[in-house]
């Protein structure tokens, strides 16, 4: 709470000095990427909106984001509940007055607008300034917000395709992956519990001590750490996922060093690795998360395999050859 006051208070700041008539209003604009003008007034009208929202919430100290009814026009009933879901795990404001971003059209008709500075005031310092992706219907509406990957490790991603389907197919990988990510930072249980195939592969590995005293002699020349992997359902998976989200005011994901592999024989399998960093209100971790996503039904992606690794045991890095990836699982 300390942390957020501060931010708070740092935020306000900013804002005394750099902003003229109004402190909370956030003009967006369209560089490119949509051609129909009717489209492109709803997108920078809807994002002008929703970023002022933010700001002028935080400025009044309101614990809610309260929308007046224009303002509510410019959200669909899904774009509405994911603001009241991230807003519940931390308030947020955008700390610039003026943007100007290109748009991205997604294979399922729907629009993107992504490098949208924000600042989460539940988050620690270092990792408080984030983006935010904005997914907009063809009326110009919000439909989805979701919380972004660094700009350089999308541009990674989808600089790497090979062909226009593999280019539409990661497109689809990272919408899904920071939709993955914002799932938890929203505690959307059931955006999660949806994603992962009922038969899917839980692995989850944790470093224990070794009592050297209880060791035989051949043995006591090893490290004193292991990495103790342990399978589990989904079914427990989520069981636990909730106690989580109950024991946490708030949980900020931050995906890093993203991998994406295509399975040779299967087009549409491809595994994605990840150095996650998970902080919340009582515990954090940095560690590798591996996902084998099956996207057999382009519009229902599902997770078939998830592992987590520690980053470190005995002091050292985990060897890269040790990080789970799509090879090490037959199909």
């Amino acid at each position: 709470m300390k942390i957020q006051n501060f931010l708070i208070t740092a935020a306000l700041a900013i804002f005394t000095v750099t902003a003229n008539a109004q402190l909370d209003v956030v003009r967006f604009s369209v560089q490119d990427g949509v051609s129909d003008a009717t489209l492109k007034s709803g997108i920078e009208k809807s994002t002008s909106t929703l970023l002022s929202v933010l700001n002028s919430t935080v400025i009044a100290g309101r614990a809610k984001v309260k929308l007046e009814k224009e303002e509510e026009s410019v959200f669909t009933k899904d774009g509405r509940k994911c603001l009241d879901e991230m807003w519940a795990s931390s308030a947020m404001m955008c700390p610039v007055s003026q943007i100007t971003e290109k748009c991205i059209s997604m294979q399922d008709g729907s629009v993107q607008v992504r490098n949208i500075p924000i600042t989460m005031l539940a988050a620690d310092p270092e990792t408080c300034e984030q983006e935010l992706v904005i997914c907009f219907n063809q009326q110009g509406q919000i439909d989805n917000i979701m919380v972004a990957l660094e700009e350089h490790r999308y541009l990674d991603v989808i600089n790497a395709q090979i062909s226009v389907k593999d280019f539409h197919r990661r497109q689809a990988i990272i919408d899904f992956v920071e939709n993955f990510r914002t799932a938890y930072n929203r505690k959307d249980i059931d955006y999660i519990n949806n994603v992962f195939s009922d038969n899917a592969l839980i692995i989850t590995g944790k470093v224990v001590k070794i009592d050297k005293k209880k060791q035989d002699l051949t043995a006591q020349s090893l490290n004193n750490e292991q990495i103790q992997y342990q399978k589990s359902t989904k079914e427990e998976y989520i069981t636990n996922l909730k106690k989580c989200f109950k024991n946490n005011s708030y949980i900020n994901l931050i995906f890093d060093d993203i991998e994406v592999m295509r399975h040779p024989k299967r087009d549409d399998i491809f595994g994605v690795t990840l150095k996650q960093h998970w902080n919340s209100s009582n515990y954090s971790d940095v560690g590798y998360l591996f996902l084998m996503i099956n996207f057999e039904d382009e519009l229902n992606p599902s997770i078939q395999v998830r592992t987590w690794q520690p980053e470190k045991y005995n002091g050292k890095p985990l060897p890269r050859d040790e990080v789970f990836s799509l090879d090490m699982f037959s199909i």
